[in-house]
C-alpha cells in the first residue's frame, strides 16, 4: 500500500515487541486491534469522515486525551511509558481512573502518551496537540548522546515555531554496551519516573 503511494517505508523491528503480550502482569494489553485512523473534513457545513487503512507520516496515536502532560515517545518507549503511567496512577502520582461516560468504560487520565512512528521530521499530528500540555517529556529509545536521538530533533522545531511548553524534558536510553538478548540497557520506567519528576516539580 505504501509503494503504491509512490513511499518508500523502512520498518524497524523491535524484537522486544514482537512476542509481548502484557503490559502489567498477565493482563494481555498489548493484545489490541490496531486502531482506525479516521480523518474528518467539514464539508458544506458538515462533517465527513473517512477511515483509513494506512497512516500517514503526520499521523501520531494517543493513548489519553484530557491530561495536562504527556509523554512523546515511538516503539518499545511506548510499552515502557504505559507502563510508567500505571507506577504513577498505582503511587498516587496522577489519576488513574475516570469514569468515560460516553463509553461507560474507567478510562487512565493523568498523563497522556502520544506514539509518534514516523520519525523523519515532526508529524503534523504531533504540531497540533502538543500546546495543550503544560508539559512534555521526550522519551527516546535511542541512547543519549551526539546525533543517536531522533526525538531531540523535534524540541528545537517545536520551539521555533512556539508550540514546546515551557516545561519539557528529554530522558534516552543509557549510553553504554547493550548485551544481546538483554533489555537492561533499554529506556526504563524509572529513567520516565525520573523525568516525570523533574517536568512536574
Amino acid at each position: 500500500m505504501q509503494a503504491q503511494n509512490g513511499r518508500v517505508v523502512m520498518t524497524v523491528d523491535s524484537t522486544n515487541l514482537l512476542n509481548l503480550r502484557h503490559l502489567h502482569g498477565k493482563d494481555r494489553g498489548w493484545l489490541t486491534k490496531y486502531p482506525v485512523l479516521t480523518d474528518s473534513n467539514n464539508t458544506d457545513g458538515g462533517a465527513e469522515t473517512e477511515n483509513r487503512d494506512m497512516m500517514c507520516f503526520d499521523d501520531v496515536r494517543r493513548y489519553g486525551t484530557s491530561s495536562k502532560y504527556a509523554i512523546v515517545t515511538y516503539g518499545n518507549g511506548v510499552v515502557t511509558a504505559l507502563q510508567a503511567r500505571r507506577w504513577l496512577g498505582e503511587s498516587g502520582r496522577i489519576s488513574l481512573d475516570q469514569y468515560d461516560e460516553d463509553s461507560g468504560d474507567m478510562k487512565e487520565i493523568g498523563l497522556d502518551i502520544i506514539d509518534c512512528p514516523y520519525l523523519s521530521s515532526v508529524p503534523q499530528g504531533l504540531r497540533d496537540i502538543i500546546h495543550d500540555y503544560d508539559g512534555v517529556i521526550f522519551a527516546d529509545v535511542c541512547k543519549e548522546g551526539p546525533g543517536c536521538n531522533i526525538l531531540s530533533s523535534f524540541i528545537p522545531d517545536l520551539q521555533r515555531e512556539g508550540l514546546l511548553p515551557k516545561r519539557w524534558e528529554f530522558v534516552g536510553a543509557p549510553r553504554t554496551y547493550n548485551p544481546l538478548g538483554r533489555a537492561l540497557t533499554f529506556l526504563g520506567v524509572e529513567d520516565i519516573l525520573t523525568a516525570f519528576e523533574r517536568v512536574t516539580s
